[in-house]
Order: C-alpha cells, then sequence, then structure tokens
C-alpha cells in the first residue's frame, strides 16, 4: 500500500481512542429506556436545575417521537418535513455553487492556466489543502457565533467574492498569449491568494456548518434519512461540475466562474432572507417552528424539604400529561 493512503488513517487512529471519552446521547438512553444514565450525563453537561427540565422535555418529546411514522415516505408526504427537506436540499446545492469539489480537484490545471510551472503548481495545491485543514479547526469557533442564516449566507458570498476577483484577475492577466509570454507576477500571486482566501471562509463557515444545520432541521427519527437527501445534493452537484470542469475550464475559461457566482449570489439571498434559523434552539423548538406537535410543560424542581427551586416555564420543557390526560406541571425531586 502506498504511504499516501497510510497517512489518511493516521486521523482515525487518533479519533478512535477518544471515543472512550465521549459520552453518549441522553436523547438515545432515554430511548433505550436508560434514564438514569441520561440524568447523570445531563448533569455534566447542564446545571443540575437545567439538567432536570432537559431531561423532562427528552423524555416526553420521545414518547411522541415513538408513535411517529419514521419512513422515508413520511419524509416527503407530511409538509412540515417536506419543508425540512427542501430547505436541506437547498442548503446543500447552494454551498456546492461555490465550486470547491472544482478547486480541489482541477487546482493544478487552474494554476497551470495561470502560467505556473508544475513545481509551483503543487505547491500552491499543497498550501490551499493545508489552509483547508486550519480552516477547518476555526469552524470550531466561528459555527456557533452568528445564527445559521448569517453563517451560510455569509459563507457563501465570501467564497463568491474571492472568485468574482479570481475571474477579474484572469481575465485581464492571464487569457492572452501576450499576457502570459509577460506575466504580471503580482496580479498572478493575487489570483491564487483569493483561493486561498477562498478556502479560509470556505471551510471555516459552510464545510461544517451545512451539516450542522442539516442536523438541526429534522426530528430525530427522521435524522438520518433527512440528512441523507440533503448530502444526495452535494452529490448531485459535484458530478455535474465534476463532469463538465475540465471543457468549461479550457473553453469558456474565466466566465466559468461566472456558472457559479450568478445562481450562489442569488442562493446567498435566499438563504439570509427566508431560512430559519435554528441555533441554540432544542430540537423540540424546532418541531414547533415547522408546526410539529410538541409538548410543553412547566416543571417545578424542589428539594427534599419540599421548598421550590424553580420553575421551568421556557418553551423548551416539555409536559407530561398526567393519568386523565389533563395538562400539569411535573414536581421534580432534587436531591
Amino acid at each position: 500500500m502506498a504511504w499516501p493512503m497510510i497517512l489518511q488513517c493516521l486521523p482515525i487512529a487518533i479519533l478512535l481512542p477518544c471515543l472512550c471519552w465521549l459520552p453518549e446521547s441522553p436523547r438515545w438512553l432515554v430511548i433505550q429506556g436508560r434514564d438514569d444514565e441520561a440524568s447523570r450525563i445531563l448533569k455534566k453537561l447542564h446545571a443540575p436545575d437545567e439538567a432536570e427540565h432537559e431531561l423532562l422535555q427528552i423524555k416526553a418529546q420521545a414518547e411522541i417521537e415513538h408513535r411517529l411514522d419514521s419512513s422515508y415516505r413520511a419524509l416527503f408526504t407530511k409538509p412540515s418535513y417536506r419543508k425540512r427537506c427542501i430547505l436541506a436540499f437547498i442548503t446543500t446545492v447552494s454551498i456546492q455553487f461555490c465550486g470547491p469539489i472544482l478547486i480541489n480537484n482541477y487546482g493544478p490545471t487552474i494554476y497551470k492556466s495561470l502560467g505556473f510551472r508544475v513545481t509551483k503548481q503543487f505547491l500552491y495545491q499543497c498550501g490551499w489543502l493545508t489552509l483547508a485543514f486550519g480552516g477547518g479547526l476555526l469552524s470550531l469557533w466561528v459555527v456557533d457565533t452568528m445564527s445559521r442564516p448569517v453563517l451560510l449566507a455569509g459563507g457563501i458570498t465570501g467564497p463568491l467574492l474571492c472568485l468574482s476577483i479570481e475571474a477579474a484577475l484572469v481575465a485581464t492577466y492571464a487569457t492572452s498569449p501576450e499576457s502570459l509570454a509577460h506575466p504580471n507576477d503580482a496580479a498572478l500571486q493575487a489570483a491564487v491568494a483569493m483561493f486561498y482566501i477562498y478556502i479560509v471562509i470556505f471551510e471555516s463557515s459552510l464545510d461544517s456548518g451545512q451539516f450542522v444545520y442539516l442536523g438541526e432541521l429534522f426530528p430525530t427519527h427522521l435524522r438520518a434519512k433527512g440528512i441523507s437527501f440533503g448530502v444526495a445534493g452535494v452529490n448531485l452537484i459535484n458530478i455535474v461540475w465534476l463532469q463538465v470542469g475540465p471543457t468549461a475550464f479550457s473553453t469558456i475559461c474565466w466566465k466559468f466562474y461566472l456558472v457559479l457566482i450568478i445562481p450562489g449570489m442569488a442562493f446567498a439571498t435566499l438563504i439570509f432572507f427566508w431560512f430559519p434559523n435554528t441555533r441554540g434552539m432544542p430540537l423540540e423548538e424546532v418541531a414547533e417552528l415547522f408546526g410539529d406537535e410538541v409538548n410543553h410543560a412547566s416543571a417545578q424542581v424542589v428539594d427534599e424539604e419540599g421548598e421550590l427551586k424553580g420553575r421551568g416555564d421556557r418553551l423548551l420543557n416539555v409536559q407530561e400529561p398526567d393519568t386523565v390526560g389533563a395538562q400539569s406541571s411535573p414536581v421534580i425531586t432534587k436531591k
């Protein structure tokens, strides 16, 4: 086996031992009937009172979702689920209009068209991939600093602005034989810099942000199917770009960037003004945002002496109906 293939296994070898320190999903534990374990994990992640409210919410919502249809048919027949699918598909397709797969796969070809020799072609591509890794690390901080529509729309706009400058530089300094025979080195280096700025913006906002958004859009019982539908949009548009890319770069050259920029900016505008923000929202609040059934509760937390320690009057606190179906405010004993 070639050593580059072995290098790809290195991140996996690092991540696998880390699984021992990752907590299990409290929601999954509740579904499996392991409420005590779920409570312990929630108390590690939240303040005790908050953890008790979260547990109550998860239990009630899990009971609702247990009765729901989790088939692909439900994903497309129920209006609220269908809307989520449309949002997920538009999100992934619009992000691929930034064209990352084109630069990733045809980077050396692009640098060759700028007049660089083979050594520099591969050095620039290595630099691009290195910055992609750094941008991915930066996304750990960026993703949760702004609303989802702002993150996605801004993340699309930034790379497309870089491509706009790239197109202008290529059209001016790298299209005619005369311009390549007497190259403007500063302009060509600026063209490379645009790709580098592009990938930092893309990786820090979109490459992780899109999958975070997909995960937040769908309810638990349909999340795997919903995310797979959204990811299908990534693969679909990438097939198109990979098929037409070489021909487009050789025939229409810099004008191919316009094929990405114009629809991409339209998608960014659509996302910014019309897509819902799900950042920081519990899944139960997201469900209500799309019109799904959600239980509400105002849970009281008391200590062992019976003293009231707090109430959960927020929207996210679900309500457990009593035995006769009336709405009540469950009391959780704080020990």
